[in-house]
């Protein structure tokens, strides 16, 4: 007894394999077995044969895929794939290689989720055909994560034509020691120029450079607390350094080793110089306090080595671009000036004393 609401329905079979029911054969509701190929058809009520079952597990598609429509339902687009190794989700999966299982999606240039053993990959209109990664779009801009044993890994490739070859440029890495490498794939801080802005390296180091072959400052973790400035010309020059010689001390210090110099020579006319200076007392226009000192560019009349920059200087924008001044220059200068005074006044006080004998 039928269901109420239901009609009866003839099942047919035919054991020629690849035999696939026309809508001529079924009439709405019917239902059609290939025993060869062990696959169930039925006809919708639209007059399509739908495949609804397979011993192989197929429905939709082909032998080799699985597919289904935006409603969700078995069909012969390609809004979802499984071709048995890959999944695609509104794309044809491409040809991966190399053993990695991958799920690609589009749009968003078919973006990409593919791992093999320990690797994972996330990245856009890419993928590996076990020899090499391929474009698989052209004028997309390519980006690459890789995480594979215990290393972080960004990439980045410029647009290409679509089955090329990709060249990937290292742009960051976290490796497994938790170092950050920005713009480099070495973690020595010293001999490697740096391209692109701060590296992170081992027991504590830092390095932080505009540009490969410009000047820098690195943070030396393996000689106690200390910061080296290098100037560039042809390789690195340790121009200076900040350090803490104590616990309670800090040090800051140029370069002045005897065996970096020439020509050396006593200073003299320093008291002359001195008494050119005009210290000064003034008041911040930011905030009103008080200062002393001295102004830059009157400085750098008597003393140019002690000023930085360039009077009435601006920048791009107008904005004022203001000198500086590092009165340690001067030490050298009111060194020899007081030595100066002091021989004069001891050449006085003998001429004092003779007079006073007399």
């Amino acid at each position: 007894m039928a269901q109420t609401g239901y009609t009866p329905i003839s099942i047919y079979y035919s054991a020629t394999a690849t035999n696939t029911p026309t809508a001529g054969n079924l009439v709405a509701g019917e239902l059609a077995i290939n025993t060869a190929d062990g696959k169930l058809f039925y006809k919708d009520s639209s007059g399509v044969v739908q495949t609804i079952a397979s011993k192989n597990g197929v429905a939709g598609g082909s032998n080799t895929q699985v597919q289904y429509n935006s409603s969700g339902s078995l069909a012969g687009s390609s809004n979802f794939v499984f071709d048995g190794t890959n999944v695609g989700i509104g794309a044809t999966p491409s040809a991966w290689g190399g053993g990695y299982k991958a799920i690609q999606l589009y749009p968003s240039a078919s973006a990409y989720l593919a791992g093999y053993g320990n690797d994972c990959e996330l990245g856009t209109s890419a993928y590996f055909d076990g020899t090499n990664w391929k474009y698989q779009y052209s004028g997309v801009t390519i980006t690459r994560y890789s995480q594979a044993s215990g290393i972080h890994t960004w990439y980045t490739a410029p647009s290409g034509t679509a089955g090329n070859n990709i060249t990937f440029t290292q742009a960051m890495m976290i490796d497994a020691s938790g170092n950050v490498l920005v713009g480099t794939t070495s973690t020595n801080p010293i001999t490697v120029p740096v391209v692109g802005n701060v590296f992170l390296g081992t027991s504590g180091g830092m390095r932080i450079s505009q540009s490969s072959g410009a000047s820098y400052f690195a943070v030396n973790g393996t000689t106690g607390t200390q910061i080296n400035f290098y100037t560039y010309s042809g390789g690195p020059s340790l121009a200076g350094y900040i350090n803490c010689p104590t616990s309670t001390t800090t040090a800051y210090v140029s370069v002045s080793d005897y065996r970096l110099k020439e020509n050396i020579k006593p200073m003299i006319g320093a008291l002359e110089k001195v008494a050119l200076l005009k210290p000064c007392t003034y008041s911040w226009k930011h905030d009103g306090s008080d200062g002393q000192g001295f102004i830059a560019h009157e400085l750098s009349e008597i003393c140019s080595d002690a000023v930085v920059g360039k009077k009435d200087e601006v920048n791009e924008d107008g904005s004022i671009k203001p000198q500086g001044i590092d009165t340690s220059f001067l030490v050298a200068t009111l060194t020899a000036a007081i030595q100066e005074q002091q021989a004069l006044i001891e050449s006085l006080t003998t001429r004092l004393t003779v007079l006073e004998a007399k």
